[in-house]
């Protein structure tokens, strides 16, 4: 075949593929692709693990965002044939920066479409908490926007500093074709939320608290044009306890509602109204969704109240205050709490040492165990609520009916297990509460931290069925088989450490965050787990180098990663940004998204040879 020849031939392939991925048509509007935030784009045709193994992939170009905040937080969205006007159609990702920038870039070329700025971002001093690691230069979208397609508007959640200088939480709509908010939702709206609780006492939402979880619409349909539609905004909490008998002062956790038809705020529920704490973090995943609306969240530590001269806890939780609880709650004449669930309570967990850890007092038996730290998952077609957390442990629940309490596996669809954590840690809550010979679980790096941040990757797969993937920190990728009555199998382990220096460390208890995950697959076949990860250090206390790896989903290599089970075999990886410590790569029509902490987002594509 002469040099022509080839390249015709080349030139048939790319636009077959481009044809492709035109029908597929896959659209990333909102975080994990979809309400029941699944990680998965099961529409990709052209990125299998063949195709990936074979060519390898290449940098494309980066989406730059010059002068600005460089720590991509948000996740990166994707819309195809968005009409830019003038008979223009363009295939678009949207960028959005703590620098309170979005951006629009051609999907095809990284050429800039159109930039905006939302206002004034928040600039963090050394003492002000917001940052306590000062990895962000400033404050502005943390949370990852959403996409009415149909509506052709994104809605973003930021933070400004008005003109007297104080911190404000707005929710903005921005058109899809050139940034600009729609003639009927002109003004930013802002978020409030007060509640009288049982003392009487009224609580109102904080304005200087983070906004990280990611939006939520619903219903996330994108060919319906809905008057109604709701848009949820959550809330952190704050992550200590007021040392003060009246607790009720400082953050929540909060959920708040919005109709984006009449563009105005009609709900707020708050998850800790005679304590503290409860947020709604999620390590930057966001509430997910059912078919009939009803919204799902995992709430963070906090929920009792204490005398510091007693050192004694007055406990909440599963009466009026829910913290460390999955929460579902749905939305009619306002925002109501309608089913929940709560693994453990913080006033109970054991006691660090006999010594004064700060800041909490001598003896306090408080610890950083973060249900929250994980995000809910709603496996399509099944009637299943899914999350782990900074325990390691991962919980399966029947949806309809969640339980109404506290510590009662009993209520759950099977018993909890060790999902990235090692068993051998000594939990007296949870030592029993595993099937540890099918987990196989062994400590690959010592005894390490292994929470879990945002939800699990969820596919059904050709091969092995209903599919789960997760990476812990300080461990390895891990695929899991979940069986029809909510049975979770370990069934191959990746070879590959997150943060190796500190995970093999005996001085250290190993990095942040593990992996963050994304899925591509053409329905059930051809699956491929996309994965960044430290390449070294701590992403919490500081910005660190990534790796972006590609593993195939469902057929794992003949060599085992412990001596029993199967290992999950690498199929391309590469490094050259600093990672972003809780937003996952993106799959969008053949492209790989890579968000980065240097001011761009890295497009990669097939290393298909051009002659």
């Amino acid at each position: 075949m002469n040099t022509l020849a080839i390249l015709l031939f080349e030139l048939l392939i790319a636009a077959f593929g481009l044809a492709a991925r035109a029908d597929a048509d896959q659209a990333v509007l909102t975080r994990s692709y979809d309400n029941a935030r699944t990680g998965a784009d099961t529409n990709e045709k052209s990125l299998t693990p063949i195709a990936i193994s074979t060519h390898g992939l290449r940098k494309a170009f980066s989406l730059k965002m010059e002068s600005d905040d460089p720590r991509v937080e948000a996740q990166p969205l994707y819309v195809p044939d968005v009409d830019f006007g003038n008979g223009q159609h363009r295939d678009a990702i949207y960028v959005f920066s703590m620098g309170n920038n979005v951006y629009s870039f051609d999907a095809n070329s990284g050429t800039r479409l159109w930039r905006v700025s939302l206002g004034k971002p928040f600039i963090p001093d050394p003492r002000d908490p917001v940052d306590i690691h000062h990895i962000n230069r400033s404050f502005g979208i943390l949370a990852t926007p959403v996409i009415d397609r149909s509506a052709g508007i994104i809605y973003a959640s930021n933070w400004i500093v008005d003109e007297h200088g104080n911190r404000q939480l707005k929710l903005n709509a921005l058109r899809l074709r050139d940034g600009k908010p729609p003639p009927e939702k002109q003004t930013p709206l802002g978020m409030t939320g007060t509640v009288i609780n049982a003392a009487g006492q009224q609580i109102r939402l904080d304005l200087v608290q983070k906004q990280r979880a990611a939006l939520l619409l619903v219903p996330l349909d994108v060919t319906k044009v809905s008057a109604h539609k709701i848009l949820y905004v959550a809330t952190t909490g704050d992550d200590s306890p007021p040392w003060k008998p009246d607790a009720t002062l400082g953050h929540h956790g909060w959920l708040l509602a919005f109709d984006v038809g009449q563009w105005k705020q009609v709900g707020a529920w708050l998850a800790t109204p005679s304590s503290f704490g409860g947020g709604i973090w999620q390590s930057s995943q966001g509430p997910a969704a059912d078919e009939q609306g009803n919204v799902y969240a995992m709430t963070s530590n906090g929920g009792y109240l204490i005398d510091l001269a007693k050192h004694s806890s007055q406990d909440f939780t599963g009466k009026t205050d829910y913290a460390e609880s999955f929460v579902k709650l749905s939305y009619g004449d306002g925002l109501k709490l309608i089913d929940w669930f709560a693994p453990f309570r913080d006033s109970v967990r054991r006691e660090w040492s006999p010594q004064e850890v700060a800041p909490f007092p001598k003896g306090w038996n408080y610890q950083d165990e973060d249900l929250g730290s994980g995000g809910p998952l709603l496996p399509p077609g099944t009637d299943l609520l899914i999350g782990a957390d900074k325990d390691g442990v991962v919980y399966v629940l029947d949806r309809h009916n969640l339980g109404k309490a506290v510590g009662d596996f009993s209520k759950l669809k099977a018993p909890p297990i060790f999902f990235t954590f090692d068993p051998d840690r000594n939990i007296p809550a949870y030592r029993n509460a595993s099937a540890t010979n099918d987990l196989d679980f062994k400590p690959s790096v010592g005894v390490k931290t292994h929470h879990m941040h945002g939800s699990p990757i969820y596919w059904v797969s050709d091969d092995h069925g209903p599919m789960l993937f997760a990476w812990g920190e300080n461990a390895e990728l891990r695929a899991f088989v979940l069986s029809t009555p909510g049975q979770v199998k370990l069934v191959a382990h990746g070879l590959e450490i997150a943060s190796p220096d500190l995970a093999g460390s005996p001085n250290s208890l190993g990095g942040m965050p593990g992996g963050m995950l994304t899925l591509s697959a053409d329905g059930g076949k051809d699956g491929v787990i996309w994965a960044t990860a430290p390449l070294s250090g701590d992403a919490n206390l500081e910005p660190v180098p990534g790796i972006i790896r590609a593993y195939d989903a469902a057929r794992f290599d003949s060599a085992t990663a412990n001596g029993r089970l199967p290992r999950m075999r690498l199929l391309w990886q590469g490094t050259g940004f600093t990672f972003s410590k809780f937003c996952p790569p993106v799959v969008a029509d053949g492209r790989l998204l890579v968000p980065t902490y240097d001011g761009r987002v890295d497009v990669y594509v097939l290393n298909r040879p051009t002659h």
